[in-house]
C-alpha cells in the first residue's frame, strides 16, 4: 500500500515538473533561426526535461525572409482514464499566425520534424488520472503579401505562445523587437532599410540675389521758373537669396539718384532740378544693377514742366502832366492779363499823390490810376504801381507826374464898400514886399468892390492894399494888407 502511494507521488511530481518546465520554456525568447533550425525532434529524458536534437540533414541554413513563431494558445488538460489505460502523452499541432515570406523554399510538414513528442518514463500505471500535455509546434507558411507594419517600422515581435495550466487559455509571449530581428537577420535589415529610405533629391542650383524696386516708376511736376519739386524714394529689396550688392545710376542732367551704391535692402532718393528747362515733358531712367548674374532693374522717371501763371501789364508806364494851381489831370488805365492759370494778384503804389483801383483780383482786369496835384509845387514826381502774385514774378508800371508853373497869374481882390456920400472911387496898390507900395496899380470907380490883378509871375509873393478917394481928390488911408504867392 505504501509503495503504491509512493509511486503515485513520484508520477505526480514528475508530471508537474514536466509541465512547469514546458510552461517556463515558452516564456524564453527564441533566437532568430531559419525554418530548418526551428524544426527537429524533441526527446525527453527520465527527468522529464525535453532536449532538442538537430537533424544534420536540415541543419544547413537556407535563405529566408522572416519566420514568425506560433502565437496560438497551448492547452494542458487533465482527463480521467480507465485504470487499465496506459499513460501517454499526445501532441497537437497548433495553427500559427503567418508572416510575409517571399521565399519559395520547400517546407517540411512531417510530424517528426516539426512536433517534439514528450516521452514519459515507464511507470506503473495508476487508474486515477491521465495527463495530456500539449507541446509547441512551429509551422512555416509563406505569405504572398508584405506586412505593412513591419515595412513601416512599427514594433513587431516574433515569439511563441504558452498554455496556462490552470485555465487553459493561450497567452502570447513577448518576442523580439524589429531592431533585434534586423540585427540578427541581415536580409531583413536590408529589406527595412530599402523600404524606409526615400531617394534623395538632387541638389538644386543656388538661387542668386535679385533686385526688387518699389515703386516701379516715378513722376515729377514743376512750374517753369518755379521751385524744384519734392524728392521721392525708390525702395530696393533682395527678392532672391544671398547678399545683394547694388549700384544706382541715372541718365538725365536734371535727375539725380543718391546714394550711388549699397548692400542689401536700401533706399535711393531721386531729385530733379527745374533750372532753365522749357515747358514740356522730360523722360529719364534710374538703373539699379547688381553683381554678375543679377538682372538689372530700370525705374522710368517722368518730369513735366508747365508754364507758370503769368501777369502782363499794358502799358508798362504812365505819364501825367499838370499846371500848378489848376485841376488834376485825367485818370489813366492799365490792362492786366493773367495767363497760364488762375493767379491771385494784388496792386500797390509807392506815392501819396498816386492811387490805383481795384486793389486785388484773380483774373484779367483793368486797373485805373489817378494823381492828385493839390499842394504840389511845380516840378516832376515819380511813382510806381506794383502787381504781385504768388507763383509769378511781380510786374510794375512806372508813373511820372510833371507839374508846371503858370506863365501868367492873377489875383482877385474883394473889399467892403465905403459909405461916404462924396465917394468917387477906389485905388489898388501892389508890391512884392510888405509895406513898400508905390503908385496905385489901378483905380476902380465907386460901386465896384472887386479887382483882378493879372500878370503875376510864378514863384513870387505879392502884397495888396485898397484906398478910397472923394470927388475933391482926398484919399483915405491904406486898407489892411493881403498877399498871394504864385508857384
Amino acid at each position: 500500500m505504501h509503495q503504491a502511494i509512493r509511486q503515485h507521488l513520484i508520477v505526480t511530481y514528475t508530471i508537474s515538473l514536466g509541465l512547469m518546465t514546458a510552461y517556463m520554456s515558452l516564456f524564453q525568447p527564441i533566437p532568430s533561426a531559419s525554418a530548418q533550425q526551428l524544426t527537429g525532434t524533441v526527446s525527453q529524458d527520465t527527468s522529464g526535461i525535453g532536449t532538442q536534437k538537430k537533424d544534420p540533414k536540415t541543419s544547413t541554413r537556407k535563405q529566408h525572409r522572416l519566420i514568425r513563431k506560433s502565437q496560438s494558445a497551448l492547452t494542458a488538460t487533465l482527463q480521467p482514464i480507465p485504470l487499465d489505460a496506459s499513460k501517454s502523452t499526445t501532441s497537437t499541432a497548433v495553427p500559427t499566425s503567418t508572416l510575409n515570406d517571399t521565399t519559395t523554399q520547400p517546407k517540411d510538414t512531417s510530424v517528426s520534424s516539426k512536433i517534439g513528442a514528450v516521452v514519459t518514463p515507464a511507470i506503473t500505471p495508476l487508474g486515477l488520472m491521465s495527463t495530456a500535455v500539449a507541446t509547441t509546434s512551429t509551422t512555416v507558411i509563406p505569405n504572398t503579401s508584405a506586412p505593412q507594419r513591419l515595412l513601416s517600422g512599427a514594433s513587431a515581435y516574433a515569439g511563441a505562445a504558452t498554455a496556462k495550466a490552470s485555465t487553459g487559455a493561450s497567452t502570447p509571449l513577448a518576442g523580439r523587437s524589429m531592431s533585434r530581428l534586423a540585427s540578427e537577420t541581415p536580409g531583413l535589415a536590408q529589406l527595412l532599410n530599402a523600404a524606409s529610405s526615400s531617394p534623395s533629391s538632387p541638389p538644386s542650383d543656388p538661387v542668386p540675389p535679385a533686385i526688387g524696386a518699389s515703386p516701379t516708376s516715378l513722376s515729377f511736376a514743376a512750374t517753369q521758373g518755379g521751385t524744384n519739386p519734392a524728392t521721392q524714394n525708390v525702395t530696393i529689396s533682395n527678392t532672391g537669396s544671398g547678399t545683394l550688392s547694388w549700384t544706382a545710376s541715372d541718365n538725365a542732367a536734371w535727375l539725380t539718384a543718391s546714394p550711388a551704391s549699397g548692400t542689401g535692402n536700401g533706399t535711393v532718393t531721386l531729385s530733379v532740378i527745374t533750372g532753365t528747362l522749357a515747358t514740356g515733358s522730360y523722360s529719364g531712367t534710374v538703373t539699379l544693377s547688381g553683381a554678375t548674374g543679377v538682372t538689372p532693374v530700370t525705374v522710368p522717371v517722368t518730369f513735366t514742366v508747365t508754364a507758370a501763371p503769368n501777369i502782363s501789364l499794358n502799358p508798362s508806364s504812365l505819364t501825367y502832366a499838370a499846371t500848378q494851381g489848376t485841376a488834376n489831370p485825367t485818370n489813366q488805365t492799365v490792362s492786366l492779363a493773367n495767363t497760364g492759370g488762375t493767379l491771385n494778384w494784388t496792386v500797390s503804389d509807392s506815392a501819396s499823390w498816386l492811387s490805383v483801383s481795384p486793389a486785388s483780383g484773380s483774373s484779367s482786369s483793368t486797373l485805373t490810376t489817378a494823381v492828385n496835384t493839390s499842394g504840389l509845387a511845380a516840378g516832376t514826381y515819380n511813382g510806381t504801381i506794383t502787381v504781385s502774385a504768388t507763383g509769378s514774378s511781380s510786374k510794375t508800371v512806372a508813373v511820372t507826374l510833371t507839374i508846371s508853373a503858370p506863365t501868367t497869374s492873377s489875383a482877385t481882390l474883394t473889399w467892403s464898400p465905403n459909405t461916404d456920400s462924396d465917394l468917387a472911387g477906389y485905388k489898388v496898390y501892389r508890391a512884392t514886399a510888405s509895406g513898400t507900395y508905390g503908385a496905385a496899380l489901378a483905380t476902380v470907380p465907386a460901386g465896384i468892390l472887386t479887382y483882378q490883378a493879372t500878370g503875376l509871375s510864378a514863384n513870387t509873393t505879392y502884397f495888396f492894399v485898397i484906398t478910397a478917394y472923394d470927388s475933391a481928390g482926398n484919399e483915405s488911408l491904406f486898407s489892411n494888407e493881403v498877399s498871394k504867392s504864385i508857384f
